[in-house]
């Protein structure tokens, strides 16, 4: 079969191209219509009920027409795909938050509408501020021991003052959060009557997806009516962008498997990318960003990551409020530098440094992921070590996910939505319930 190539010149007109039918759908919405679409369409998630009334006749329209699948799309490897996720999804779940969201970082033309759309206000505090700094540690005279000592002496001294750390910058927290109840709704297996797979008829994953489609057409009409955009950069939310979250979703997450201790098989990679590209459909990309085999899905993503994965300050803002949220969900110290050196060992040095990742390391990260990196390296080969390195990033992904699922999203925001099957698998409980931080009752 030949090779499909994507020239520049071809991904370049991409870069001017949106969704049309989403944008003509919002085009003429006051901001108290967008603010009551938002309200009914998180109630329509939740509910699987028919499309309100109430809406706008333009979002009513849209959402009826856009949530048929594909002609291509073949349910048995949807399934198949949803339940490949579920199997692994506290690796899955590691492997967003370490690899998939940061190469969208790493990205240095698509973060900036990331970043404007979040509003970051604040920077995250003194402990974190230093753990991002340039340096490196091999620019140090002294010895490994001692440049370990110090690091770890330096991060004692400075966790007597943690509670002195600014404020969370809760709407980009919730716009991370948001994400990752995407990708879980749209990888929601079959639970039985009444609660259908995220992408079957009814499904929490459509409606899911075309609310988020949705809000990237509200983000392009702001950011139209303020007119501050650069041209340069291609249109906000352009086709090549989406193409490329949509290849961090896919693509990016089954390269990162392995290192966390599970080798896909190739039947499991052509199944979950297959679900991904139903995905891509219903939030609007282009058939022509969508190849049909994961092999071309891998070609088009380094092409566009060759395009484009450079350093940006807004990118390594990104990054650093992904880490501070990591550092803020998880329980006690867990994740502390920990999310560095995973970024890092998941998506490689040079796309890490791009998405602003720091080279430097404490000593507990070193000692508690170091043997890790090092199983990771070895899973094709050792099968018990695999086990040993798989059982370890499913530690870390269900403290994470437990984290997440507690945190609460503000005031008058429901909780993280866990499909039955997997809170059961992991033993989380009481989740209908998450309570409210109390920093976001004040700010949300």
């Amino acid at each position: 079969m030949m090779e499909m190539v994507w020239t520049d010149e071809f991904l370049d007109r991409k870069r001017t191209e949106c969704d049309p039918e989403a944008d003509e759908a919002v085009r003429n919405l006051s901001q108290h219509e967008v603010t009551l679409a938002n309200e009914l369409m998180t109630h329509l998630i939740l509910n699987e009920q028919p499309v309100p009334e109430a809406l706008p006749p333009s979002l009513r329209r849209f959402l009826n027409d856009t949530r048929a699948l594909p002609s291509w799309a073949q349910k048995s490897l949807i399934l198949e795909g949803q339940a490949f996720f579920n199997r692994c999804a506290p690796q899955m779940l590691l492997a967003l938050f370490c690899a998939s969201l940061p190469s969208c970082y790493a990205a240095s033309k698509g973060v900036k509408v990331l970043h404007t759309t979040g509003r970051m206000g604040r920077e995250r505090g003194t402990k974190a501020r230093n753990r991002l700094s340039t340096e490196l540690l091999t620019s140090h005279p002294e010895g490994l021991l001692s440049r370990l000592a110090r690091r770890f002496l330096a991060r004692f001294k400075g966790s007597a003052d943690s509670s002195s750390e600014p404020g969370l910058p809760t709407n980009l927290y919730r716009r991370i959060l948001e994400t990752a109840q995407m990708v879980v709704d749209v990888m929601a297996p079959d639970q039985g009557p009444g609660k259908p797979a995220g992408l079957e008829p009814g499904g929490r994953g459509i409606r899911s997806a075309q609310k988020v489609r949705l809000m990237h057409a509200v983000v392009r009409n702001l950011i139209a009516q303020k007119g501050q955009w650069d041209p340069a950069l291609g249109q906000p939310i352009n086709q090549e962008d989406m193409a490329a979250t949509m290849l961090a979703f896919s693509v990016v997450t089954l390269r990162a498997l392995p290192k966390l201790g599970y080798t896909p098989s190739p039947h499991e990679k052509h199944a979950y990318y297959h679900a991904w590209r139903v995905v891509g459909h219903i939030m609007g990309i282009d058939g022509e960003l969508l190849p049909e085999r994961y092999e071309d899905g891998e070609r088009l993503f380094d092409k566009i990551a060759q395009r484009h994965f450079h350093w940006s300050q807004e990118g390594q803002e990104m990054t650093q409020a992904l880490l501070s949220l990591m550092d803020h969900v998880t329980p006690g110290n867990l994740f502390d530098d920990l999310g560095e050196v995973l970024i890092h060992h998941l998506v490689g040095p040079s796309t890490a440094r791009a998405a602003g990742v720091p080279d430097t390391y404490d000593l507990k990260s070193i000692l508690v992921m170091g043997p890790l990196i090092g199983l990771g390296w070895a899973t094709d080969q050792m099968d018990e070590q695999s086990l040993f390195s798989e059982s370890l990033c499913g530690l870390l992904g269900r403290k994470l996910m437990e984290g997440i699922v507690w945190a609460g999203r503000g005031k008058n925001r429901v909780p993280f939505r866990l499909p039955d099957q997997l809170r059961q698998t992991w033993g989380l409980h009481g989740w209908e319930k998450a309570p409210e931080r109390p920093d976001e009752q004040a700010t949300a």
